[in-house]
Formats: structure tokens, sequence, C-alpha cells
């Protein structure tokens, strides 16, 4: 469903975007600003790890801070799991969640929330959408994400996740990759022309801290469990870099896969994110 907004209506929805978003949340904007009322939005997600946040902004190439103030950026930096993408080409705006999504002329800055005239299209996923041709909502989502997947990457945090028996436990978050003071300091700009938002995985294994002997580490074959292209054995990561650009859209564990990721042998789809091997 489409449906144009304006004024408060705009303003609503965009709040409930970002306050109700349950796994993901992406906001491309070229410019940041926030005010203490955007922050409270934000804060409801402080303690999580479950919600991946995914901030893309822009313009300003030589200037930075003018696009989003360090304070903002360092704020950002304080949740659990985290993005911060960097594009200097940007004008577009979106702000979505796993449930709905605003194509719009907003930034996320306070003055343009208080005085400007500004409108968008709120998108709605149905159940029945997708299923004969992808929805504006998925389309909208997926231009949004391939930006993200495409930008300069500033900062990863991810969580740190303990397993168990039965479970996994959330045992803190790690910083995976951070840039900021590359792209605040005046004349210290270093860009990451190499690093990409796919390359960096969704959680960290606590366990993967753990020492290995060198003359014991022995690199095995495996295969990606979408194309069943040879690559390294990692059940943590039984894709390819490209196939994982691809799932990463979704993000569904438990998305049927064509390959076994130990054997390479077809899985007819009983193989996944979650049991990569057969």
């Amino acid at each position: 469903m489409a449906k144009f907004i304006t004024g408060k209506e705009l303003i609503a929805v965009i709040d409930s975007v970002i306050w109700d978003a349950e796994e993901q949340l992406i906001i491309v904007s070229p410019y940041v600003k926030l005010d203490a009322h955007f922050k409270t939005l934000f804060e409801k997600h402080k303690e999580r790890y479950d919600l991946h946040i995914c901030i893309v902004f822009g313009k300003n190439d030589g200037n930075t801070a003018r696009s989003m103030s360090k304070a903002d950026f360092e704020f950002f930096t304080g949740f659990n799991n985290v993005s911060i993408i960097h594009e200097s080409n940007l004008h577009a705006k979106y702000y979505g969640n796993e449930l709905m999504g605003v194509v719009t002329s907003i930034n996320l800055y306070d003055h343009s929330f208080q005085n400007n005239i500004e409108f968008g299209v709120l998108l709605e996923s149905k159940l029945l959408d997708g299923i004969f041709s992808a929805s504006a909502d998925i389309l909208a989502w997926e231009e949004a994400q391939k930006i993200a997947d495409n930008g300069e990457v500033v900062f990863i945090k991810r969580p740190v996740v303990k397993s168990g028996f039965f479970t996994n436990k959330e045992i803190g978050a790690r910083v995976l990759y951070d840039n900021t003071e590359s792209f605040f300091t005046p004349g210290a700009r270093k860009k990451n022309v190499t690093d990409r938002l796919g390359d960096f995985p969704d959680k960290v294994d606590a366990d993967d801290d753990m020492p290995v002997r060198a003359s014991v580490a022995v690199a095995e074959k495996g295969y990606c469990i979408r194309t069943g292209k040879e690559i390294p054995f990692n059940p943590k990561r039984p894709y390819s870099a490209e196939a994982y650009q691809s799932w990463a859209a979704y993000k569904n564990p438990d998305y049927k896969e064509k390959y076994c990721h130990k054997t390479g042998k077809p899985s007819n789809g009983k193989t996944s994110m979650k049991n990569p091997i057969l």
C-alpha cells in the first residue's frame, strides 16, 4: 500500500519507523542533526542487540561535519549493533524498518522537521506483496540497502555472542571498523575503498577470540550454499562475498539454499544460513 503523507502525519510516521523497529532500521539521509526528540526515539533501542541500525549519510565529502556533527556521530556509535556508511553523491531520503518505509524529501535534521514544508510516500508491506511482482516497499528497501552496501564504511559495531548448549547469549558488543577520526579531522581523510558493509558479519562469536595453535590450523575447503562456488570452510560464513550481499538484503537465517557448505553437493533446499551443512 502506498499513501501520500505530509505535515504532522509525515513526522508521526517517521517517528514510528524509528520507534517500532524490531529487526532492521535503515535511514538514508544526506544530512543528520539530532535534537532531544530524535535521541529519545533512538535511545529506546540503546541496549538492544537484535536490532541492526544502519545510518547512511552523505554530501560534503571534504567537510563531513557539515553533513553530521561528530557529537551526533558518536551518539550512534553507542549502540550495540550499528553500521554507519558515507555516500558522497547521496541526495535521496528513506526511512525504513521490517514493516514499512517512507520515501521522502525530508532529512533527519531537526530544522527540517520543525520548519520545512516536506512530503513523502508511506509504503507498507502486505502478505501477498511480492508473490507475483516486487512491491514498491521491497523495491525501495532494496535500493536503500544497495546504497548502504556500495557506500564507504565509516563505523561498524556488532554484538558478541557466547554459544551455549541450548541458546546463544549476547555478552557485549565489539567495534569491527572505525574510521571516525579520519572523517572528522581536517586533512586526515583516508577513504575506505575496499571494505563494504557485506564484508562484516551480523554478529561476533566470542569463541572466535580463542587462540589457535598455528601448527594445527588447517585451511579447509568449503562451498557457497547459494552458488556452489568453492570458498573457505566456515559454517558461520557459508556464502561467497557476492551471495552474502544478496542474502543480506533480507537476512532470513532459514531461507532455503541449494548446496551443502561442507561437500558442495545439492541440498534441495535443506541447507540455510542457520544450518549450512547436510
